[in-house]
């Protein structure tokens, strides 16, 4: 049985430890978009495009691409290419070659992993073949637009398979989307293991004890409640520092917030080399997000064992398990975030003790990626056995 495994650059950090224990278990070919929009990500940072458009091995056009032989199969790692001018347009083109090789290669099974972009649709004339990962059942605050409510209704129409990655929203997911339940399976994210391979870089890592909160910056990612808590927290805890590191817009004035020396900011795209320097070296991370589904945030915390601190939304209760794994606290309330940090900060014990808990579940135990694995690949026969 021959898997597609059509993957995003923006998702990468959960695509490629899944691939590393899938590939272990069956035969999965892995295909990522690269394009002027889609060059750099949780595992990426493409500086220069490939001078051609089409389908090639990842490594012929992408020598950077060898470091991570041996964490998955490099030889079946092909990127659907679009460079110059008008690529948006370019990608219709594209993706009828990718059709073509699917069809060509004879694969039983397509893994999708996001709702097809529009030049994308023309891969639905494989529809009866896909599974598609669920990451989003639900729009995040401020990213529910016409296009990505399309996009979606799309995806839900023609694909039939679904995977989803927290249990407290499948039943609203089910009814609002008419689907029928034994369609959709329950999965969940581990830990994001690529994460390990990467050399870390120190140049960015403060001084002292320091708490973190990384990732991109949304709305919905709750630093307009975190930052008026740590005020609160330096005045029991004045050695210990916040530090924010990611890219995005900053929706809410931080003047006042870029005077205090216990706060550092750093807006702007995270390589992987600083982002595992910092993970490595904080104490614990904060997730203060006001609505979510899962966080790929609190995945790479948990692959350096790093306890987190998160809001009771979406499915992080699930993820993070209140007292086990880090902390639960309440969404959009800044004392109550500020006294979870505090609790934590006071007492050290239970970062180890959180740690260890950690290592147990998501190394070897229910939450591995080798587990997940191994759910997930009888839904590929069924559907093989379908068609």
């Amino acid at each position: 049985m021959k898997t597609a495994y059509l993957g995003k650059i923006q998702l990468s950090d959960t695509d490629l430890p899944y691939l590393n224990a899938a590939q272990k278990k069956s035969d999965i070919t892995y295909f990522m978009e690269v394009c002027p929009r889609f060059m750099t990500g949780p595992a990426y940072n493409i500086k220069n495009l490939y001078p051609q458009t089409g389908i090639f091995k990842a490594v012929d056009v992408y020598p950077d691409f060898v470091r991570l032989n041996g964490f998955i199969d490099t030889e079946k790692f092909y990127v659907v290419n679009t460079t110059g001018r008008f690529w948006q347009l370019k990608s219709f083109w594209t993706n009828i070659l990718l059709l073509f090789f699917l069809i060509r290669e004879k694969f039983d099974v397509i893994h999708v992993t996001w709702p097809l972009n529009i030049y994308e649709w023309i891969l639905y004339f494989l529809k009866n073949k896909m599974i598609l990962t669920v990451h989003d059942p639900f729009p995040h605050s401020g990213l529910d637009t016409f296009i990505v409510r399309l996009r979606r209704k799309l995806a839900f129409f023609f694909i039939k398979n679904f995977i989803i990655l927290n249990k407290a929203q499948r039943e609203q997911f089910i009814d609002f989307y008419k689907l029928k339940n034994a369609n959709v399976i329950d999965s969940k994210l581990s830990c994001c293991t690529y994460l390990r391979t990467v050399e870390p870089s120190m140049n960015i890592v403060p001084e002292g004890k320091y708490i973190l909160f990384s990732g991109k910056i949304s709305p919905y990612k709750g630093l307009d409640y975190l930052l008026p808590a740590m005020v609160k927290v330096h005045d029991m805890f004045p050695d210990v520092k916040l530090v924010i590191a990611g890219g995005g817009n900053i929706h809410f004035d931080i003047s006042e917030y870029k005077k205090l020396d216990y706060i550092e900011i750093h807006n702007h795209f995270i390589p992987d080399r600083d982002l595992v320097a910092l993970i490595n070296n904080s104490m614990f991370v904060v997730c203060p997000y006001i609505d979510a589904t899962q966080s790929g945030v609190i995945m790479s915390a948990f692959a350096f064992n790093k306890p987190v601190i998160a809001t009771n939304v979406g499915g992080l209760p699930e993820m993070v398990k209140h007292d086990k794994f880090g902390l639960i606290t309440r969404e959009k309330d800044v004392e109550a975030l500020a006294g979870s940090i505090s609790h934590l900060l006071a007492n050290p014990d239970k970062l180890s003790e959180y740690s260890n808990n950690i290592i147990a579940a998501y190394e070897e135990g229910d939450m591995s990626w080798s587990h997940e694995a191994d759910i997930i690949y009888p839904e590929y026969r069924k559907i093989k056995d379908k068609i």
